[in-house]
């Protein structure tokens, strides 16, 4: 499993494909709010090319079973911050992580701010604002936008509610969460990558 910090990374074993399949996945809470990663997760990326993490793993040994099937990349999600980290975890992964894939610049970010203002805020829209959460994703897109304003693709998490736009050249895409939330059903995604497309689609888990 991969820790890569705030730059473009090699990912390896992709060199000369025309084409990639990339396993999008968020916020699987492990251990905490799911004991185990669900079956259908190794199943649905059997045959990708690499796995993107969007933040909020708690113990990323959790994910070992997908890191036996493509190289793995996760990212840290909104809770994992000093002094309140909820794992070992969390605070060794970086808070985005920028590839090169076929020529595309893909960064993944959790989308939830790793500091204590940035939770508190979050929250207060979320619990108080808007306990619908409706607009999160967009709110999140917006953030997101402005921080890589040079990304053909940004991955995130946090909402749990899977999401895809494009805002000019830029694909902004939330595979869901993998972990339970309210009555939404736990999703995962998938990144189809050409040197002249760029497609994503979400999978149910259940």
């Amino acid at each position: 499993m991969t820790t890569a910090g705030n730059r473009a990374v090699t990912v390896p074993g992709i060199d000369g494909k025309a084409s990639l399949k990339v396993g999008i996945l968020a916020d699987t809470h492990l251990p905490y709010r799911l004991k185990q990663l669900p079956p259908a997760v190794p199943r649905l990326f059997r045959d990708v090319d690499l796995i993107l993490h969007a933040g909020d793993v708690d113990h990323m040994e959790y994910l070992a079973p997908l890191a036996e099937l493509a190289p793995l990349y996760a990212v840290r999600g909104n809770l994992h911050f000093k002094p309140t980290e909820l794992s070992h975890g969390g605070m060794e992964l970086p808070v985005a992580v920028h590839l090169s894939l076929l020529g595309h610049s893909v960064v993944v970010d959790h989308g939830g701010w790793p500091d204590f203002w940035a939770l508190a805020s979050d929250w207060f829209w979320e619990k108080v604002l808007e306990p619908s959460r409706k607009s999160s994703n967009a709110r999140i897109a917006r953030r997101l936008l402005r921080l890589y304003p040079d990304a053909d693709v940004i991955i995130f998490g946090h909402s749990h509610r899977a999401y895809q736009e494009r805002h000019g050249r830029t694909l902004l895409f939330n595979p869901g969460g993998v972990a339970p939330l309210d009555d939404w059903t736990p999703t995962v995604g998938l990144l189809h990558l050409t040197r002249d497309r760029v497609a994503a689609e979400v999978l149910p888990l259940e």
